[in-house]
């Protein structure tokens, strides 16, 4: 489970939990280089109070951006060598900012039906010349971001829920189904109030979720 995934894949969804227990929405994002070194993170910010960056409390303040945040090219020239890990599938604004910024490569966790943009790497003649490597990770790291993702929805009772739930079940059903659930067995809240670590929340969530899919 958790000591199975790659250290990026850890990291991003680390920083979508402390989002999540910072009440905003739960995503996370890295960038490494070539070597696989940390180069920039950030986490979701829209709702985050208690930071004060540029982008927190707007509705820029997605974890694409403020790990994007500040990559100023002279100070990396090999930006088209480094990798944006993303635990949700970027949506137009994150997606178009990476290409803008010269990022080449791009991995994301979980498909978003709903506001998922990776479909725009093969819809423009301008992005597809500039060969962009997409990947989608899927699996465990997947269904715990659609998990954890879900049950925020339905703390938050998004206006639109049914409509972003329903692009999500189309994606993996049985985790929006286990979101509910946790969300209603009031878990993610009470573990965010006992700050308990991502791998301890992730093992849990995982075990319960290839449980119930058996």
């Amino acid at each position: 489970m958790w000591n199975d995934i790659e250290v990026p894949w850890q990291l991003a969804l680390e920083l979508a939990w402390e989002a999540y227990r910072e009440g905003t929405v739960p995503i996370g994002a890295v960038i490494v280089n070539k070597y696989g070194n940390v180069v920039s993170k950030g986490r979701n910010r829209i709702f985050d109070l208690t930071d004060y960056n540029q982008l927190s409390g707007t509705n820029m303040a997605h974890a694409e951006m403020n790990a994007l945040l500040g990559l100023k090219g002279t100070d990396h020239p090999n930006i088209r060598e480094y990798i944006l890990y993303t635990s949700m599938e970027p949506c137009p604004m994150c997606f178009g900012t990476a290409i803008m910024m010269n990022i080449r490569n791009i991995y994301y966790g979980a498909r978003d039906g709903f506001a998922g943009a990776a479909e725009l790497n093969h819809s423009l003649d301008y992005i597809r010349k500039k060969n962009m490597n997409i990947k989608y990770e899927g699996g465990e790291v997947e269904a715990f971001q659609l998990i954890l993702q879900s049950a925020y929805e339905y703390r938050r009772k998004h206006p639109r829920i049914e409509e972003i739930l329903s692009s999500w079940r189309d994606v993996n059903h049985r985790a929006i189904e286990l979101g509910k659930e946790l969300h209603e067995m009031g878990y993610f809240d009470e573990s965010a109030i006992d700050v308990l670590p991502i791998e301890s929340v992730y093992n849990f969530v995982i075990d319960k979720y290839e449980k119930g899919s058996n």
